[in-house]
């Protein structure tokens, strides 16, 4: 059964320069072919029509001069930004730049799965020193396992077998991504694999059930900090 796959790609027009050459550098070799989607974020300050926010959150993401900026504004939660759209398989690329923030979270919902915590389904995510992938579907986030990780003591075996799943469903490598200096970022999911790239380089990879659930909805950012920027969308059918 044909599912589409959809190419995300985050390019700074701000930093041309950069920019092309880190496509150029870093591109993995997919087809490109119809765009679906496209969004520069030139002429606007506000997301506007297609993304939504977390509740309460709005003021935590703006636009200016053509980039994308997201900061955390409440205590309990980073900020988020989704973009809507329905999909199975995956490509993403984009280019983003520590400006302050801490960490932010590349992640994939399905907002119709109730057997996870608020749909997430898979994510990537980042810090200067570090990435982390993650199965959410069958991990951290399904709420089997959520309710385990949050009872005060298990069983042994119980709680070895839950370390044994957290682990199988996560992978993570380390990365140097500079301070105030734009990087790239390839995420591909196809079937039960999620490969990251940063900088062109294959950094991580994992091979686990829940990166084939057959039905996404949204994806986008969850910032934590003060900022972290981010910069034109585009997206493209691919086979």
């Amino acid at each position: 059964m044909f599912r589409p796959i959809l190419c995300v790609a985050f390019v700074t027009t701000s930093l041309l320069t950069h920019s092309t050459l880190v496509a150029d550098e870093a591109s993995s070799g997919l087809p490109e072919t119809k765009v679906l989607f496209e969004d520069d974020f030139e002429g606007r300050s506000t997301l506007g029509e297609g993304y939504r926010t977390g509740r309460g959150m709005e003021a935590g993401w703006s636009i200016r001069d053509g980039v994308l900026f997201g900061k955390q504004i409440r205590d309990d939660h980073g900020s988020t930004m989704r973009k809507q759209m329905e999909f199975g398989d995956l490509y993403v690329s984009f280019d983003f730049r520590f400006n302050g923030g801490s960490r932010f979270n590349f992640v994939i919902d399905d907002n119709n799965d109730k057997s996870v915590h608020a749909g997430h389904v898979a994510r990537a995510s980042l810090s200067p020193k570090r990435i982390s992938i993650s199965d959410d579907k069958l991990g951290s986030m399904n709420l089997e396992v959520r309710q385990k990780r949050q009872q005060k003591s298990l069983p042994a075996e119980e709680q070895k077998e839950l370390d044994a799943l957290l682990a199988r469903t996560q992978a993570s490598a380390e990365i140097s991504a500079k301070r105030g200096e734009w990087h790239q970022l390839e995420l591909i999911i196809r079937g039960t694999v999620m490969t990251v790239h940063f900088d062109g380089n294959e950094v991580v990879s994992l091979d686990s059930p829940g990166f084939a659930h057959p039905t996404k909805t949204q994806f986008g950012m969850t910032v934590n900090g003060t900022s972290i920027d981010f910069d034109n969308l585009k997206v493209f059918a691919t086979e």
